[in-house]
């Protein structure tokens, strides 16, 4: 009797514990690594991310979709761009998104000259509007402002009512004292969304720059107006409950 109960109590206490871990067979595939690690990513774990795509490379060191999205994290967050610089040197078959990840080291590295450069590569394997606005803010603060110009202005050409690309033009445009180009940006960026207060707030400090105080209240006055009704919006009462 004593060794049934003993055997009851074997058996019951086998049965509660946890079962050993069994390592998954096939380990995952680069590819998988790459999937995992952007929903990682996705879900905020950067560090879960870059282990996974770490494990990726040692297994796949040509993988140049991994290399990119290295490269992305690390760029994302600023940080090992000595790292970043060397996944993207080792890039196979370069292609615009490598490009583009080059530009943002190099703004990382305060290197505008380089990014000038790697922009103008990506664009030449497609066209990206907001490839050109980047690339026309590094000009801009190399001060080839021509230049800027003319990039912003096909920016302007696509996408009109872009805050981004006609903002960037009314600065240049008032930095190079072209005041009445500078103008007709600030006002278009102001009356293509006449409800949002910021665009009459830099139309309002433009005129008051270029000393029309008059036109300046006038935006002042519109941006007033504009800031009540953001405040409104924000202010809307919620729908009555169901219950």
């Amino acid at each position: 009797m004593r060794l049934t109960a003993l055997a009851q109590v074997l058996a019951v206490a086998l049965a509660a514990a946890p079962a050993p871990a069994v390592p998954a067979w096939p380990p995952p595939s680069p590819g998988e690594l790459l999937a995992l690690s952007r929903a990682l990513r996705a879900e905020g774990d950067v560090a879960g991310a870059r282990a996974r795509l770490e494990t990726a490379l040692r297994i796949a060191p040509e993988f140049d979709d991994a290399r990119h999205e290295l490269a992305d994290v690390l760029l994302s967050e600023g940080i090992d761009l000595d790292r970043a610089a060397e996944l993207l040197a080792g890039v196979r078959l370069p292609r615009a998104r490598t490009h583009l990840l080059a530009a943002r080291l190099a703004e990382l590295r305060s290197d505008d000259a380089g990014a000038v450069a790697a922009y103008a590569r990506a664009l030449e394997l497609g066209d990206d509007p907001d490839a050109r606005i980047r690339r026309a803010l590094a000009l801009g603060r190399l001060g080839r402002t021509a230049e800027a110009i003319e990039e912003l202005k096909r920016v302007r050409a696509a996408r009109p009512d872009d805050p981004l690309a006609r903002g960037g033009l009314a600065r240049l445009y008032e930095g190079a004292g072209r005041n009445r180009e500078a103008e007709r940006e600030y006002r278009a960026i102001a009356e293509s969304h006449p409800e949002r207060a910021q665009g009459w707030e830099d139309l309002a400090r433009f005129c008051e720059r270029a000393g029309r105080y008059a036109e300046a209240r006038a935006a002042h006055r519109r941006a007033r107006q504009a800031r009540g009704g953001e405040r409104a919006r924000e202010l809307r009462p919620l729908p009555p409950s169901r219950r």
